[in-house]
């Protein structure tokens, strides 16, 4: 396993020392989100809610580069001793489609008890995000998503992310053997064909899924860089649009199914990255050391 020097020290890496920027390895993303910087700037990741208890600055929110995350500066707004909430985790794809939670709480955890956790927690009584927009990106294109992921619980067909409302739309369900839910409006396509990826609680998972509507027409998905087997593979010939709603994370559409764990990054493609794959799981995984 290879360790930073980062996180060998308990430190959040600066920026993206670790190499080319994820979206120039990767470029046209749909979405990016991820509190390192993905590009070659500086960009603003998230907007944040401290709260103190009733003190002074009680839910006060500021916007926050990453930089002025691995600098300590979101630690020192947030206060020693308090806790941080997400109200707005930025896309850095250039494409606007944050995703936002105005609902106190409902809002993920981002520092706790003054120590930043480097990541989104979230737990499965309500706390999810969504974009303000309909997340209508895929139509008939071939899908791509790489995630951090880090299940506390499997209980409840939790959903990491879904932008299904109805029949329609594209769900990731986390289980121990994870699920891809992806439907055109007439039912057709995959209604979660198991993966046997073998997902351990409590620990990070670098988790690929690529929906091909290129050449095969199916769905392939990789744990930590190696592909994954799926039960009855589905054949996507005859889906049509896959169109629906909001983008939700942690959640359903609905906010229900809700998602009991961590992440720390998601960037989606309305498009087959297979032959960036491997260099963009490389990029990712030299910046937090998963496998």
């Amino acid at each position: 396993m290879h360790i930073s020097l980062d996180s060998a020290l308990g430190r959040p890496r600066l920026l993206n020392s670790g190499g080319d920027n994820a979206l120039e390895i990767a470029p046209n993303a749909a979405a990016a989100y991820s509190l390192r910087s993905l590009t070659s700037g500086d960009p603003t990741v998230v907007r944040v809610r401290r709260d103190t208890g009733g003190g002074a600055g009680d839910n006060d929110e500021q916007d926050f580069t990453a930089s002025g995350i691995s600098s300590g500066a979101l630690v020192s707004f947030v206060g020693s001793g308090n806790d941080g909430f997400v109200e707005t985790w930025y896309d850095q794809s250039g494409n606007s489609r944050d995703l936002i939670q105005a609902t106190a709480s409902n809002q993920p955890q981002i520092v706790d008890a003054g120590s930043l956790l480097n990541e989104l927690t979230f737990n499965a009584t309500s706390v999810h995000l969504k974009t303000a927009a309909n997340f209508d990106v895929f139509g008939a294109n071939s899908l791509s998503f790489f995630s951090v992921i880090n299940p506390s619980s499997f209980s409840g067909n939790p959903r990491y992310l879904s932008n299904r409302s109805g029949t329609p739309g594209v769900e990731f369900i986390v289980k121990d053997n994870p699920k891809l839910y992806y439907k055109d409006s007439s039912g057709n396509g995959t209604g979660g064909a198991t993966e046997s990826a073998s997902i351990v609680k409590n620990t990070d998972t670098l988790y690929t899924s690529i929906v091909d509507r290129d050449t095969d027409q199916t769905v392939k998905p990789f744990k930590n860089g190696s592909a994954v087997t799926i039960s009855s593979p589905p054949d996507l010939t005859s889906v049509g649009s896959i169109n629906s709603a909001k983008l939700s994370v942690g959640a359903n559409n609905t906010g229900g199914s809700r998602y009991n764990g961590k992440t720390k990054e998601l960037i989606i493609y309305a498009s087959n990255q297979e032959a960036k794959r491997t260099a963009l799981e490389t990029n990712i995984n030299d910046y937090y050391s998963i496998f």
